[in-house]
């Protein structure tokens, strides 16, 4: 013990902060986070989030991290399901990342979603222009789904929307717009989405799609 506060008062300054912060997101994960949640797993980490809505229907994995910023909603106004919200084993979140889910929403193990993601199972109905309540107090969300697979990495910026479906170890480039499935063993990108490349297992490598 003795070792380490003295390898601590030798750290710049700005290591002493960061070491600080990091004390308090562990101390809080263990002593609030942890009675909260509906699961949370070993050495797993929830640094300052923006909002949390409904965590009795978060389950956290192991070893799963979770930047400053974060919004993890659950809607759960409606008592005809229960909404999920499933992130696996060794995930990380990094910072300012929005997810919503009023229904199923599933983040497989060894997942990396980068800055500035958003993923929702919501929809807002906008059919009827009579009715009185504004668009965005409009939720649709069941039977709807996310589902995002192992080894996936989520590029900055991305926005992955209502049922859709990720496989395993896709790349979702920068600032793509996730409409429709993403095969498994694939690296997409744009707005529409398409596929640029995909594995090869014969080759051994990356092909691209003409």
């Amino acid at each position: 013990m003795i070792l380490k506060i003295v390898k601590f008062l030798h750290l710049p300054f700005h290591e002493k902060v960061n070491r600080c912060f990091l004390i308090l997101a562990i101390l809080k994960t263990k002593i609030y986070y942890n009675f909260v949640f509906k699961k949370i797993g070993k050495r797993s980490l929830l640094f300052k989030p923006l909002y949390i809505g409904n965590p009795q229907c978060i389950e956290i994995g192991n070893n799963t991290m979770i930047r400053s910023g974060a919004r993890l909603e659950v809607v759960g106004e409606n008592n005809a399901w229960e909404p999920e919200l499933l992130i696996g084993d060794n995930v990380n979140i990094e910072q300012n990342v929005h997810i919503v889910c009023g229904s199923r929403i599933s983040i497989g193990n060894n997942v990396s979603i980068t800055g500035h993601v958003a993923i929702v199972d919501v929809n807002h109905p906008y059919n009827d222009i009579y009715n009185p309540i504004k668009v965005g107090d409009r939720v649709q969300c069941e039977g709807n789904y996310v589902e995002i697979g192992d080894g996936v990495f989520i590029g900055y910026g991305s926005i992955i929307l209502p049922n859709t479906r990720i496989g395993k170890n896709s790349i979702i480039g920068a600032h793509t717009v996730v409409n429709s499935d993403v095969p498994s063993y694939c690296i997409v990108g744009g707005n529409p989405m398409r596929i640029i490349k995909k594995y090869n297992f014969e080759l051994n490598e990356w092909v691209k799609m003409q």
